[in-house]
């Protein structure tokens, strides 16, 4: 997940809440339906991201007084280009408006939007990939997951604030999951997700290497696998989603 200014008006879509369920304690599943569209899906990229402004009083409040609406960029969790059905996984954290708009989400609300646009994704005709990622991340890692071949070495590395966090990850590929808990230490400062990576037992031939979470502990992650581990550089995807002490971080 991502911030950033919101679309022009008349330059977006228009999605509808269909149905809210919560995943974890901190984890909501938004289903939307694409009621206008902006771009096409790609169904063979598994990581698209949304760019996403609620609609509502508050929204519109902050539209009136000048404001850009807030936006927040979100990773497409599945898609069903038939019925036109969108899973967005949505981290409970913060104060800020597009996570009080989410935890009041209802049917029938809706939301503006540009996009779908690609992501980065590993090499899925690598040797092996590792991923590794904080719960913001988690998303994205757990789509691109689906949709590894059968037979992929895959070890996907995931740190979460406790195990009421953890998901079950479906994967024909050879995947193998570490979690990882804080069990009360702040988002971003344990450093467990670098040490979980510097274990690993590394895997030979070509290793794609896929990160995402906070930007001090991607960077550290991304220095390790390019200095030691001499993974190339167009092997190596790494993505600051969010930065520790800003507005909107995790807790």
């Amino acid at each position: 997940m991502t911030a950033g200014p919101a679309p022009a008006r008349g330059s977006a879509g228009r999605l509808r809440v269909t149905s809210v369920e919560p995943l974890t304690p901190a984890m909501l599943r938004l289903t939307v339906e694409v009621e206008q569209p902006h771009l096409p899906l790609d169904p063979s990229c598994p990581n698209q991201v949304l760019r996403l402004s609620p609609v509502g009083a508050e929204a519109d409040a902050g539209a009136l007084s000048g404001a850009r609406p807030a936006s927040r960029t979100y990773t497409i969790r599945r898609a069903d280009p038939a019925s036109g059905l969108i899973d967005l996984d949505v981290v409970l954290h913060g104060d800020g408006l597009f996570v009080r708009w989410a935890r009041s989400a209802a049917p029938g609300d809706a939301l503006d939007f540009t996009g779908p646009r690609p992501h980065a994704v590993p090499s899925l005709a690598a040797d092996a990939v590792i991923m590794a990622a904080d719960e913001t991340g988690l998303p994205a890692l757990a789509a691109v997951a689906e949709a590894a071949p059968a037979g992929l070495p895959v070890h996907a590395v995931i740190e979460v604030a406790d195990a009421a966090e953890e998901q079950p990850l479906a994967s024909s590929a050879d995947l193998r999951v570490t979690w990882l808990h804080r069990d009360g230490a702040p988002a971003g400062t344990t450093g467990a997700l670098e040490r979980a990576v510097r274990s690993l037992p590394w895997p030979g031939g070509a290793v794609d290497v896929w990160v995402a979470g906070e930007a001090g502990e991607v960077r550290a992650i991304r220095r390790f696998a390019s200095n030691e581990r001499g993974v190339e550089r167009d092997r190596l995807h790494a993505f600051g989603y969010w930065r520790l002490g800003r507005a909107g971080s995790p807790g």
